[in-house]
């Protein structure tokens, strides 16, 4: 049996906080006595091992509890009890801004942070133009990063982290912020680090976009971890959680989806003032005019999209097609013209017959601008099944793929 070298052991680590319980009567008095405190456990006797080299997710819900892990990790908190013990060098990003000093340039905050590093100034000087470029906004570096935006922050404190060459690095939403450029350059890195035999911990509400780096993945639900295993045993887990603890499944899993429903699964980046854009109608069926439950790829399917927006340029509408592990199937993207007043759209799109095999499928619809930032999006729309008469059909893949005969030989044994 192969024995793998540790880069971190957890055994029995429990994280306790104490929160205040609200009264109408005598605020002050109440906030500063022990007796009203509330305590809950962040971590509940979290037991872990990783191995020296691979790269781990780690996955819940909000207040699950992983960001909180990797503060201990990265001793930004102490734990309440437990044994941690690491084994190597640790850089890491966790809150944005973390380790920045604001009134300080980008260029100064370098020099900065890469000495609470441990690297020398000459070190630093070495690494400043990867640095610089890596961060991608050059015009900025002598800025005070007061003034940066959120996606800047993470831009400039992952080019730092990555060039300190540590042997651990904790990466706490990384992929949160930025365009798709910064999303694919960060994966990118990520896999680099790996080339190099660092161990990387990456905490991430969108499992599916690091779901082909993962060597594993952690699941954490209220302090516990309840799940560990490959990544897609384990987002399959963390979508049972989010099905059982919210009322959509049941939406979800309808064909049509109705403005009310919609609303659910909205979320934006953009000040609704400036631009917005609300999806009210969505639906997959066998026929344009009529709608079922049942939904045969051996027919034409038909999605209907009403939507109303204003936005002072062009954006584009991305609908992505997905297994329900959250890999991409396949994307099509729509250009839709500014309008500086609402106006409403209907768009009907058709995947021909025989497209798809036997599946489950959900989808996704981004608004994104034209230079491929994503404003506003709807996760995970509408779980729903392709049905077949064909009793291949599972065995056959996702998408029916022509493949043509070009050449027959004689019988290969004829002497």
């Amino acid at each position: 049996m192969i024995q793998h070298e540790k880069a971190i052991v957890i055994k029995d680590l429990n994280k306790k906080y104490y929160k205040k319980k609200q009264s109408s009567s005598n605020l002050f008095k109440n906030i500063k006595s022990n007796n009203n405190a509330e305590s809950f456990f962040a971590l509940k006797n979290i037991n872990l091992e990783i191995n020296k080299g691979e790269i781990i997710g780690i996955i819940g819900p909000n207040g699950a509890g992983k960001s909180t892990l990797l503060k201990i990790l990265a001793e930004v908190t102490p734990p309440t009890s437990g044994k941690i013990e690491i084994n190597g060098k640790i850089a890491s990003i966790l809150e944005i801004g973390i380790g920045f000093q604001p009134d300080l340039s980008g260029y100064e905050n370098i020099f900065l942070s890469g000495r609470l590093y441990g690297l020398s100034k000459k070190q630093i000087k070495s690494k400043l133009e990867q640095i610089i470029e890596m961060f991608g906004f050059a015009d900025f570096i002598n800025t005070p990063v007061k003034y940066y935006s959120s996606g800047m922050y993470m831009r400039l404190a992952f080019a730092i982290i990555t060039n300190i060459e540590a042997d651990i690095y904790l990466f706490d939403e990384i992929l949160s912020v930025g365009d798709l450029g910064f999303q694919s350059k960060v994966l990118s890195e990520i896999e680099r680090l790996k080339s190099t035999g660092s161990t990387i911990l990456i905490v991430t509400h969108s499992p599916k976009n690091i779901y082909q780096i993962c060597d594993k993945m952690i699941l954490i639900h209220l302090g516990d971890v309840i799940f560990t295993g490959s990544p897609n045993e384990t987002i399959l887990a963390y979508r049972n959680i989010i099905y059982s603890s919210q009322n959509v499944r049941q939406s979800r899993k309808s064909n049509v989806l109705n403005t009310d429903i919609l609303k659910k699964f909205k979320s934006s980046d953009i000040k609704p003032e400036i631009a917005d854009f609300n999806l009210i109608f969505f639906s997959i069926s066998n026929s344009p005019n009529e709608e079922g439950e049942t939904l045969r790829c051996d027919k034409d399917i038909f999605l209907k999209l009403i939507f109303n927006y204003h936005s002072p340029q062009d954006f584009k509408l991305i609908l992505v097609l997905q297994d329900l592990q959250g890999n991409a199937i396949n994307t099509h993207f729509i250009n839709i013209n500014l309008s500086h007043s609402i106006i409403e759209k209907e768009i009907v799109l058709l995947i021909e017959k025989n497209t798809f095999n036997e599946m489950s499928i959900m989808f996704d619809i981004l608004i994104s601008s034209l230079d491929d930032k994503i404003l506003i999006n709807y996760r995970n729309l509408c779980e729903t099944t392709l049905e077949s008469n064909n009793n291949l059909s599972k065995l056959m893949g996702y998408i029916n793929i022509p493949i043509k005969e070009i050449k027959k030989t004689r019988n290969a044994n004829t002497i």
